[in-house]
């Protein structure tokens, strides 16, 4: 990357061309050591795992995607029944967009109120930037400063409420 396509980027924000290891390199090969989420705490053995990769890439070349589940879908739900006696059921999703979407549907169904409370990102779902509808600045801690909500529902105004990390007193807040 050229210093003028460096330029034309937000400065605010980080980008990198790899990832190996806990290791991340910037745009411009500057090596920097991943000590943040690592892939946004999913991602416990490190980038660009050998291992990992070379099974993910034996099963792409089977087909990995489809709307059917697979038989090893089948068994870890099985495995997972048996391991929490609480469950009797279990729902894959295919996205963590999907599985917030699917939780949010499950907490509001289960409790028979619309109001979600959230703290964190949690990605780019009308029910999350709805937050925005009552304040634009209501997510500025949790995604970008003025996220803009256009596109969004009116009618889900005040239907997510967002409060802050490890700050009990902003949850109970909202709670009463």
């Amino acid at each position: 990357m050229n210093s003028t396509q460096s330029k034309q980027l937000p400065a605010k924000y980080a980008y990198f061309k790899k990832a190996k290891g806990t290791n991340v390199w910037d745009l411009n090969g500057k090596k920097y050591l991943d000590m943040f989420l690592m892939g946004v705490g999913t991602n416990i053995l490190g980038y660009n795992n050998k291992k990992v990769n070379q099974a993910v890439k034996k099963v792409i070349k089977t087909g990995n995607m489809s709307s059917l589940n697979s038989l090893e879908d089948y068994k870890l739900a099985k495995e997972l029944i048996k391991i929490n006696k609480w469950a009797d059921m279990v729902k894959f999703a295919r996205t963590g967009g999907e599985a917030n979407a699917i939780a949010v549907r499950i907490a509001r169904a289960s409790n028979k109120k619309d109001i979600i409370a959230f703290c964190g990102y949690h990605g780019w779902h009308d029910w999350y930037l709805s937050a925005n509808l009552s304040n634009k600045k209501n997510l500025d801690s949790h995604l970008f400063p003025n996220l803009r909500s256009s596109g969004v529902p009116k009618n889900l105004k005040n239907t997510s409420v967002g409060f802050k990390f490890n700050d009990s007193k902003s949850l109970i807040k909202i709670v009463k």
